[in-house]
């Protein structure tokens, strides 16, 4: 990469919510008062109550929202759109905004109360603080629609013995996180309570965040910008001189010297070789091992000799492993390094094309005999296994069940050939 460019990447790529989740935290804080069974009823609340008042001064400090530093959680900090206060905290080094119902914008008009519900209703934790006695209606999930929220936390308090009791619900895909709740759930310990309840709807967080809804969407935006950081970052090598007509064009400055020319000539052969050889590489469309691409591995163009003193005239041939295959006026035989030639199918046999798909384990051949041509295929490994065997060449009439019917001329072969290697 060109670290020339690096402080114009995308810097979103290395935040800690992208790379691993949240640091900081947004939660949602509802109001509902006793008998309140809709989240219309809990949203519509428009101030509190004196023990809703207390557990928020227990939760975190009030802070003025505008001209704020801090973590805002999505809050509006320049012009109060989004209320006036709030209340927020650090725990344990992480930043966490509370978003209160009852701070929330509240409009007569909208019964729905909208404008708190596109807060609240967008965070993936809620805190539903519930007045009343155990024996009022139950809480239920159900009461507030969302999409988003996966975990709410009932909070109930005890005026005459001054607890707290704790109530957990969360999604079927959301797996277990700690720390457990007591039995019963009831804190008499508020400091103790506040720590558990952190540490609780943190971890609930950080758990809904593994769920695969938000696992994929965090790995779909952690790739669309590495791809982003690579494109920009990449060096476009072969952009500038691909497009010539000459490669004297590449050169910058031409050499009066033949010699000189022509060194600098080869040197550019080589850097638009590499350039080239590096897209490909990128693209995953060649190998980068010096085994398979480097001076351990011979040209496409460079012959390899399979026998020196062969006697027979090749009518055609294909390569089988380290081996060659080869149809000759003898049969066909299986050539290799200047060893006995194998027998592999007998003169009854005449085959004029032959195609090898060692990834397939198939050999295709074109056999004629005057007009009549027919398409054979066979088994490699059963071939090789014949031959381990040390079998006689097969005969014609040995392949009778390999044989394709009305199949007929060398265009066969190349279909046939074809849509084997597209299936």
């Amino acid at each position: 990469m060109n670290l020339d460019k690096f402080e114009k990447g995308p810097r979103e790529i290395f935040h800690p919510e992208i790379q691993k989740g949240s640091v900081n935290f947004k939660f949602g804080v509802l109001f509902a008062k006793d008998g309140q069974l809709t989240d219309d009823e809990m949203f519509s609340n428009e101030i509190g109550s004196e023990a809703f008042q207390k557990f928020l001064n227990l939760l975190g400090d009030t802070i003025t929202l505008k001209g704020w530093t801090g973590y805002r959680g999505g809050l509006d900090t320049k012009n109060d759109t989004t209320g006036i206060h709030s209340v927020y905290t650090v725990y344990q080094g992480h930043e966490i905004m509370f978003h209160v119902s009852t701070m929330l914008p509240y409009s007569k008009e909208n019964k729905q109360q909208v404008e708190r519900k596109r807060h609240i209703g967008n965070d993936i934790v809620t805190i539903v603080f519930q007045e009343g006695e155990e024996s009022s209606p139950a809480f239920k999930p159900s009461m507030i629609r969302s999409h988003f929220t996966h975990i709410f936390a009932l909070v109930r308090y005890d005026q005459q013995n001054d607890n707290y009791r704790l109530k957990i619900f969360s999604e079927e895909s959301v797996p277990l996180f700690g720390p457990p709740l007591p039995t019963p759930p009831v804190f008499t310990d508020h400091q103790e309570f506040r720590d558990f309840l952190l540490v609780k709807l943190i971890n609930g967080e950080k758990a809904t965040l593994e769920t695969p809804t938000f696992a994929q969407k965090r790995r779909r935006t952690l790739d669309m910008l590495i791809r982003s950081l690579h494109q920009d970052l990449m060096p476009d090598l072969h952009k500038n001189m691909l497009n010539r007509r000459s490669f004297s064009d590449v050169l910058p400055e031409s050499p009066k010297s033949a010699r000189k020319k022509e060194e600098a000539r080869q040197a550019e052969f080589v850097r638009i070789g590499q350039a080239l050889k590096l897209k490909s590489i990128v693209r995953g469309d060649a190998p980068s091992s010096l085994a398979a691409s480097g001076i351990c591995k011979k040209e496409p163009w460079e012959p390899q000799c399979f026998c020196s003193n062969f006697p027979h005239e090749a009518v055609c041939a294909d390569p089988w492993g380290q081996a060659l295959l080869v149809s000759t006026d003898a049969g066909v035989l299986l050539v290799d390094d200047d060893l006995p030639s194998v027998p592999v199918f007998d003169r009854t046999l005449p085959v004029k094309q032959m195609h090898v798909l060692e990834i397939l384990d198939l050999l295709v051949l074109r056999a004629d005999k005057g007009k009549d041509a027919r398409l054979f295929v066979f088994r490699l490994s059963a071939l090789q296994k014949g031959l381990e065997g040390k079998q006689s060449g097969k005969s014609r009439s040995d392949c009778r069940e390999n044989k394709l019917e009305k199949t007929k001329g060398d265009l066969c072969l190349h279909i046939l050939g074809d849509l084997i290697a597209e299936s």
